[in-house]
């Protein structure tokens, strides 16, 4: 049997194996043929999946990210899929999308039950949230639902930890303080593409003194650490080395380099930035840098 876990939302797919998990360790308390594999763990031997449960009725045998395994181990994987004892059960994540049209991928499809686990929006995370809080015996006003999404986006880890927080009677969670406080910020920004939000966070930078040349620095690491496609990831890369080009040799002020990110990142440019004078000036500022 294949269990196929399908989406890059990693609380929503550690939820799901978590629940596999504990539903397999009721009848097997000992776990002695739970196995766990990871894209990372070295030397994988596909060829011992295929043995038969000497301990326990089952084996549960879960993978997570097979998206992120080279392509001859995505291969191994598929020819062992194909051919499981009886008594396997096979737990897979993607993590990412599988390359179409791959024997991996087609037999992913095709596994006996599919877990989605995509990150959520719109109404579907506000369901999420005002379930997660109902567990937790927690009460939430449809305001208090849309200040989580508007605070943390889809990072449901965030918002698990708020709500726990909130059930304990604390008003901010320690998450919610690092979000204001830590360095890296903008790390959470770019990975849940929350780009409204990121722009908001430029400008109060810029407003309390912060370094723009280090604000430019931060915002290229987490592009780089980003899972974003590849045209996506060159072109923010392509603007964020032109405007700190022209921040160190002079050509902009710290205020126009945070003016020409805020345009030119994804997303609708705010308000406070739309006169259509200066939007002119400095696209004609940009196009001076290219």
């Amino acid at each position: 049997m294949i269990v196929y876990i399908k989406g890059s939302d990693s609380f929503l797919a550690r939820e799901a194996i978590l629940a596999i998990k504990k539903k397999y360790l009721a009848k097997n308390p000992e776990g002695v043929e739970l196995i766990e594999i990871d894209a990372d763990t070295p030397m994988i031997n596909w060829a011992d999946l295929q043995a038969v449960p000497l301990f326990a009725t089952s084996r549960l045998i879960i993978i997570k990210r097979i998206c992120e395994l080279l392509v001859d181990e995505q291969a191994s994987l598929a020819s062992i899929l194909t051919d499981l004892p009886e008594t396997s059960v096979v737990v897979v994540w993607d993590g990412k999308p599988l390359k179409t049209n791959t024997t991996l991928s087609h037999i992913s499809d095709k596994a006996n039950k599919i877990i989605l686990a995509e990150p959520l929006v719109g109404l579907g995370l506000k369901n999420w949230i005002k379930g997660q809080a109902t567990k937790i015996g927690l009460e939430l006003s449809p305001e208090a639902v849309t200040d989580l999404v508007d605070q943390y986006g889809s990072d449901l880890w965030a918002i698990s930890t708020d709500l726990k927080t909130r059930q304990s009677g604390t008003n901010t969670s320690s998450w919610g303080v690092g979000l204001m406080v830590k360095p890296f910020v903008l790390f959470d920004y770019i990975r849940t593409r929350r780009w409204p939000v990121l722009k908001r966070h430029l400008i109060t930078s810029l407003d309390r003194g912060e370094a723009a040349e280090m604000t430019i620095g931060s915002l290229a690491a987490a592009v780089r650490k980003s899972n974003f496609d590849r045209d996506l990831k060159l072109k923010i890369t392509d603007i964020l080395s032109d405007i700190d080009l022209a921040l160190k040799s002079g050509l902009v002020e710290s205020a126009d380099a945070i003016a020409l990110l805020v345009c030119y990142l994804p997303g609708n440019a705010l308000t406070r930035y739309g006169d259509s004078q200066k939007r002119v000036q400095w696209e004609n500022q940009y196009d001076a840098i290219n």
